[in-house]
């Protein structure tokens, strides 16, 4: 056009939503797998701390090896989902720029509910698998629905509110916009322990 506008054909539009759709699922994604990582983690570490007999974890009498095979298997995949997440795009520093908040926050939305409901199905599915292993385990496996929960209701309602509210500080306050990613790490963990306890 002559007169300085642009119009996007529909290929660029799709790519550029596309390249927000990836952002979005990713990002939330990472944190998703940050909070299920640090909830694993504390699980095992409570679970090992049970296993010395230092506090009571499970009404269930278990024994001793029990425990800390638990604890074990628990921080394994604990520590797995926290090197994936750092592998992830969080991880590589990528971020969502170029886009308006408001598509960040319909984007960031969208992908924390679909993170949610893939969390919810790998509960759904683990906890068939995995109903005669000892509690603390079973505990663990409860993580993944308190972490799908939280993501499909609090995080849409809360966390990715907060983090657009703080992503959309003045230039004054540009150190304030790197708080977005913590915001939602610390709303959704919170969810998290909440619903799991």
């Amino acid at each position: 056009m002559t007169d300085g506008t642009s119009t996007s054909s529909p290929t660029s539009l799709l790519k550029r939503y596309a390249i927000l759709a990836y952002g979005a699922i990713g990002t939330m994604a990472d944190v998703g797998l940050m909070v299920l990582g640090s909830l694993l983690v504390g699980l095992a570490v409570a679970v090992l701390l049970g296993g010395f007999g230092l506090f009571e974890v499970t009404a269930d009498e278990l024994s001793t090896g029990e425990m800390l095979i638990s604890a074990i298997v628990l921080a394994v995949v604990g520590l797995f989902c926290l090197g994936v997440a750092a592998e992830g795009p969080l991880g590589r520093g990528r971020r969502l720029v170029g886009f308006k908040i408001w598509e960040v926050g319909i984007g960031r939305t969208l992908a924390v509910f679909s993170v949610g409901f893939v969390g919810l199905l790998l509960y759904d599915f683990l906890g068939g698998l995995l109903e005669d292993v000892p509690s603390p385990l079973y505990k663990g496996v409860e993580g993944f629905r308190a972490v799908g929960i939280a993501g499909m209701t609090v995080m849409p309602l809360l966390g990715v509110p907060l983090s657009i509210l703080v992503r959309s500080a003045p230039e004054s306050y540009a150190w304030v916009r790197q708080a977005d990613i913590p915001i939602m790490f610390v709303v959704w963990a919170v969810s998290s322990m909440m619903i799991l306890t």
